[in-house]
């Protein structure tokens, strides 16, 4: 999303004319400059309020209102379009549970572009828009109902949220030459063509529309606790042609009515004998049997059966063998988190040529062994993305469809909504 300067004008810090304003609050903007923004909206006097995403002017200002005839706005990829007359709400909550102030009614029809999009609780999408604000406080962060919009496009973007350094090599900043570092500023946003885990706990990222110092270049490498990974590549696709219908949303209403006797103890199942492992196969790397219908992790939930789709697809290193091992004890945890309700695993390992066929991104971690796409029985998908969210944190990536919950551990923060 950006905006391209059509005719030598001054930016401002108020929808004003530029005679009603001192010196210290306007700056000269020359014809053909172009700048990423995060947002624009209508403003007083036929102006457009721009906040720049990765650039700031005269006094490290972001916010600047430009004069419309002087300036192009190139619309954000992503769009949310209204399917059914809906409720925009501050909270992914029931409307009825909530004041006049934190809704606003949005007619079906209506169409805004996106700055970003995520899965919510109860079957919502919290939203950001890029190019209006409503309700009485001018909000652009509302949370919507799922089945009332549709979301089409596809962006990805960077936000540093410490002060920090990209670099043209992941290694400390004090072993590289001032060519091969420049300083990013906190709240700097940057739209990406691709991002990927990188030595040294760095993300190696290209940039896709500005490129930084003097020779305008778009890869370099950031350290991963600076920053944060939000949006979805238009590759990334998985499981979109798939039958499965949304899990159902929990219940959000008051607790269950405690019993007046307590419970007769259920009686205590004996032990059936274990089964004999069935499914051999070999390990790259390892000098061991593995079974196929053997849990991953001693007394665990999840097999080698549902790590390698029933052995179809091998590990092909000893490298994604460990990925898999890593994201089964993860795993392990998600699933005590949920309540140990049953688990039931869409993909977990792709080698690249499945990871094609089922429409993969192009760096998925599902090749790395330590990605799964999974439902949680009788939980919406977007429930147990918002249930996560917080936990697993900086450690790698998670996203939802209407379907399906990734998780990921790669190793740097990054979030998601596939649009359907």
């Amino acid at each position: 999303m950006k905006v391209k300067v059509v005719s030598d004008t001054l930016f401002k810090l108020s929808p004003k004319l530029s005679s009603q304003l001192s010196n210290s609050e306007k700056v000269f903007v020359k014809n053909r400059t172009e700048f990423e923004l995060v947002s624009y909206t209508e403003a007083e006097n036929n102006h457009t309020r721009l906040v720049l995403a990765n650039q700031t002017l005269g006094g490290n200002q972001r916010i600047w209102y430009a004069y419309n005839p002087d300036i192009e706005i190139e619309s954000s990829p992503v769009k949310l379009t209204v399917v059914s007359d809906t409720l925009f709400k501050q909270r992914p909550i029931l409307s009825s549970q909530l004041p006049a102030s934190d809704k606003v009614f949005v007619k079906n029809g209506t169409q805004f572009d996106l700055q970003s999009y995520l899965p919510a609780a109860s079957n919502h999408l919290k939203v950001a828009l890029a190019d209006k604000f409503l309700g009485p406080f001018n909000r652009n962060t509302w949370y919507a109902y799922q089945p009332d919009v549709r979301i089409s496009g596809s962006s990805v973007r960077l936000k540093v949220v410490s002060d920090t350094l990209f670099k043209l090599r992941p290694v400390f900043s004090y072993q590289l030459s001032s060519s091969e570092k420049i300083f990013v500023k906190n709240g700097t946003e940057f739209e990406l063509t691709s991002n990927e885990k990188a030595s040294g706990n760095h993300v190696r990222i290209s940039l896709a529309t500005t490129g930084l110092g003097d020779r305008n270049i778009k890869d370099w490498y950031a350290y991963a606790p600076d920053i944060v990974i939000s949006g979805t590549p238009g590759d990334n696709q998985p499981h979109r042609g798939s039958n499965d219908k949304p899990q159902p949303v929990p219940d959000p209403g008051t607790p269950s009515t405690p019993p007046t006797t307590p419970p007769k103890p259920a009686p205590q199942p004996t032990t059936p004998a274990k089964p004999n492992p069935t499914g051999p196969f070999r390990l790259p790397g390892f000098r061991s049997t593995f079974y196929l219908s053997e849990p991953i992790i001693p007394n665990g939930n999840f097999t080698w059966a549902e790590a390698t789709k029933n052995g179809r697809r091998i590990p092909a290193s000893r490298d994604v063998t460990y990925g898999i091992i890593r994201i089964a004890r993860v795993m392990e945890e998600v699933r005590s988190r949920l309540g140990n309700r049953p688990i039931r695993v869409n993909s977990w390992y792709r080698d690249p040529a499945s990871n094609r066929a089922v429409g993969g991104a192009r760096y998925s971690r599902h090749m790395s062994g330590d990605a799964i796409d999974f439902v949680v029985v009788g939980v919406h998908s977007y429930t147990v993305y918002d249930r996560l969210n917080s936990w697993w944190g900086s450690r790698g990536g998670l996203a939802s469809s209407s379907i399906f919950t990734h998780i990921d551990a790669r190793g740097y923060y990054a979030r998601w909504s596939y649009g359907y």
